[in-house]
């Protein structure tokens, strides 16, 4: 089971910053939460991103983990090349109630981290083998991000990027879920609105948007479609 974990606005803790704990630093910036590091060494990815204010970080060697009890992380990863320590950080990360992610490791880890198809950080596409072999998920990723990057559009995209604005006005008067619904559905039909979509005009599909939803909404409502 494939499971999209919501992290916006939490803290999830990396100790170890080399490979592995680039690769899961990189899928967190796409979460929008909070990513302390604790790393032994530094490396240019790293001070990037610090000076860029995406992550904090701390250079520490790690001798025990008590220092974490002063923080309340969501999640710890134990990402260092030391399986045992990687271990002790899963188990620690227990003791405190929040979720613990040993690299290499998932007969004990709470998930396995899948190989993610990233299209510009609004579509997500994990593949995953339940941690039985990162390299095929790594190889499968890279083959279906050739057909997935063709098969969805710069409207899909944007129609994306304008949903939430959609569906909090037809919270404010549009009373049930199915409703909502209906008249999600109906803005993917709507010509006006593809062709800003597709021209990248948000502003402008956020006008039509409101166009349309005051024909549905008036007196009677039956929705006018004025293609």
């Amino acid at each position: 089971m494939i499971i999209d974990l919501y992290l916006k606005g939490e803290l999830v803790i990396v100790i170890g910053g080399g490979d592995e704990g680039m690769l899961k630093i990189r899928s967190l910036l796409t979460q929008d939460c909070k990513i302390l590091l604790f790393s032994e060494e530094s490396n240019n990815e790293i001070e990037k991103y610090v000076k860029q204010k995406k992550i904090t970080f701390k250079k520490k060697k790690i001798s025990n983990l008590d220092f974490l009890e002063k923080y309340k992380p969501i999640m710890i990863m134990g990402t260092t090349d030391d399986k045992e320590l990687n271990r002790k950080i899963y188990q620690k990360a227990k003791t405190m109630n929040c979720h613990g992610y040993a690299v290499d490791d998932p007969m004990i880890s709470d998930f396995s981290h899948p190989s993610l198809i990233n299209i510009e950080n609004i579509v997500q596409i994990a593949i995953s083998t339940q941690g039985k072999s990162p390299i095929m998920a790594k190889k499968f990723r890279i083959e279906a991000e050739k057909i997935f990057k063709k098969v969805i559009k710069k409207e899909d995209l944007n129609y994306i990027r304008i949903h939430e604005y959609a569906r909090s006005m037809a919270k404010t008067k549009i009373p049930t879920p199915n409703e909502r619904r209906e008249f999600m559905y109906s803005l993917m039909d709507d010509k006006n609105l593809k062709r800003n979509l597709k021209a990248g005009k948000l502003d402008d599909a956020k006008t039509r948007i409101k166009v349309l939803f005051d024909l549905w909404v008036k007196p009677y409502g039956v929705y006018a479609n004025s293609n």
